[in-house]
């Protein structure tokens, strides 16, 4: 059963909203939790730091983990707040002395992300677009969670989950004008001034530990039948 009590900072919320759609257990009071509930506690964002151990004394006896759900670019010395503030999260649960889990999720794609919808409109890009980035396939991120949460995957360190092939703004912009006008909304996630942070990431760690091959983003934008 997953545990959150806290706000969850994107793509956190529509992850985790996913999962419990398709029927994994997700809770928001410690106190309807069954007693003899294993607890895996979801934390997202650096405002939910200063409740971590509240919440720990409400589960009683109850055996829990940490899942931290991170943003790549997370650091102490990062420019943005927010990934301080994450770096800071990470840290404190950490010192929980309970397993923690913790997933640094690249910018997400998938055939409905705001990302992709915003990138629909075809935006101006800082820079020209020049930006690089290692956008994971959204399917990617959700099969992550599930393994991590089933046994598949050992519940210790850190990944950044993020794709294999580098990709400019401008050429993601390209590739989804390719793909025809979108609706006119969408939503820089993560913000633009987060990504302007983001260096080229490793994707094998992750991709080995959870045994998966990362979806290639040409892929990862169309839409799959049912």
């Amino acid at each position: 059963m997953i545990l959150v009590t806290g706000p969850l900072d994107p793509p956190a919320g529509r992850l985790l909203a996913t999962l419990a759609r398709e029927g994994t257990p997700v809770a928001r009071d410690p106190g309807a939790l069954p007693p003899r509930a294993d607890v895996t506690i979801a934390v997202s964002t650096g405002a939910f730091i200063f409740d971590f151990a509240a919440v720990v004394r409400a589960l009683g006896e109850r055996r829990f983990r940490v899942l931290a759900l991170s943003r790549l670019g997370a650091h102490p010395d990062a420019r943005h707040p927010a990934l301080r503030r994450l770096w800071r999260l990470e840290e404190h649960v950490r010192g929980s002395g309970a397993p923690v889990l913790t997933l640094r999720f690249a910018p997400l794609l998938g055939p409905a992300t705001p990302l992709w919808e915003r990138l629909r409109t075809r935006p101006a890009l800082p820079r020209g677009g020049r930006q690089l980035v290692n956008p994971a396939s959204e399917r990617d991120a959700l099969e992550t969670l599930r393994r991590a949460l089933d046994g598949r995957a050992a519940w210790t360190g850190w990944y950044e989950v993020a794709g294999d092939e580098p990709w400019t703004l401008a050429e993601l912009r390209d590739l989804a004008a390719a793909a025809g006008p979108g609706p006119a909304r969408g939503a820089w996630e993560p913000p633009l001034e987060e990504m302007a942070e983001h260096r080229l990431a490793e994707a094998g760690p992750w991709a080995s530990h959870f045994g998966l091959m990362p979806e290639p983003v040409a892929n990862a934008v169309r839409e799959v039948a049912a």
